[in-house]
């Protein structure tokens, strides 16, 4: 009985075409749209402690509040925002490795690593009035209207109680679709919440509605050679309600400084469509097309194995056929 063949070079074909109409290289950055991308401006700064390892920074009635963290090390402490001298201090003891702060009623609070605690001190006294136990780490907290907002160095978000602290909902965060890990430090702004992303230069201003990146900052460029030598990561967003301005620092920063958000049009390149996109965009664009072309590449690998075993079993079948055919002819 004859039987039906379909050449590998046909299955090979219909195997891989779907792939064409998705291949990345073609293809532009269909989210990158939605996202703007700013530099930052410094305006002005004040110095900062250079021992003071950054975990959350906040503005409030003309002072900044600034909690240090690793053990042996960890403080709350309020800054003149004049001359940045140190005016008040607590220090936790060794075992302690302070992290986020945020101001609700009068109180500051102030987060642990991995301790499970969350520390409420009074503002003006700095005495320690209260504490909240919580589940998982501790990395980034502010304060809106309703909640806390909190994250723990993945790409959710915790919205916590105002009175107890106590779990409410929980937002993934996600930037042009795929989700955003290493959440740090945070700062609340309206229906804003922004951001550094932990190991990087980056400011991400996240949407609470919709989890969604709204705007990337690059916060890059703000210390020189010789002050990178000494200093650690960018960690530290405040925002000054009374006078709507942002301060940033860094663990290790020899400043505090007060920024600005501008897109910049001097340093762009100019897509196919005649948009400007700007550099800081441009290279994560390349850097999503490099990893969707590898995964284009490793799809093709994986077809072409599937098609050598498929001719290969095709070889077997017509060398089993031809063998049957030889002896019904040697029978006959």
């Amino acid at each position: 009985m004859p039987r039906w063949r379909v050449p590998c070079s046909v299955v090979f074909m219909l195997l891989i075409l779907p792939f064409f109409n998705a291949n990345p290289i073609m293809a532009s950055s269909e989210n990158s749209d939605s996202i703007q991308y700013l530099d930052v401006v410094i305006e002005d700064n004040i110095t900062h402690n250079i021992s003071s390892w950054t975990q959350g920074l906040l503005i409030h009635e003309g002072y900044i509040y600034e909690s240090t963290g690793k053990k042996g090390f960890s403080t709350l402490q309020r800054i003149n925002m004049s001359t940045g001298i140190v005016e008040e201090i607590y220090n936790h003891n060794d075992s302690i490795f302070a992290e986020g702060l945020t101001i609700h009623d009068g109180k500051l609070i102030q987060l642990t690593y991995v301790s499970n605690i969350a520390f409420v001190f009074d503002l003006d006294s700095f005495d320690l009035v209260e504490t909240y136990n919580y589940s998982g780490e501790g990395w980034g907290l502010c304060a809106m209207s309703e909640f806390f907002v909190m994250s723990n160095g993945s790409s959710q978000l915790s919205l916590r109680d105002l009175e107890t602290f106590e779990l409410i909902n929980v937002i993934n965060v996600t930037k042009n679709g795929a989700p955003l890990i290493y959440l740090n430090e945070l700062e609340c702004v309206g229906n804003l919440i922004y951001s550094n992303v932990w190991l990087t230069n980056e400011i991400v201003v996240i949407d609470l509605d919709s989890g969604n990146v709204t705007s990337s900052i690059n916060a890059s460029g703000l210390l020189t050679f010789s002050e990178e030598e000494n200093a650690d990561v960018l960690n530290g967003i405040a925002f000054d309600g009374n006078s709507s301005e942002f301060w940033i620092t860094g663990k290790y920063w020899p400043y505090i400084f007060q920024v600005t958000f501008e897109e910049k049009h001097d340093l762009v390149n100019e897509t196919d469509n005649g948009e400007n996109v700007s550099s800081f965009e441009n290279e994560e664009i390349i850097d999503e097309n490099i990893v969707e072309s590898d995964t284009f590449v490793n799809s093709l690998i994986i077809l072409l194995i599937v098609c050598l075993i498929i001719w290969v079993f095709d070889l077997k079948l017509r060398g089993n056929s031809e063998k049957t055919q030889v002896q019904e002819h040697s029978g006959e």
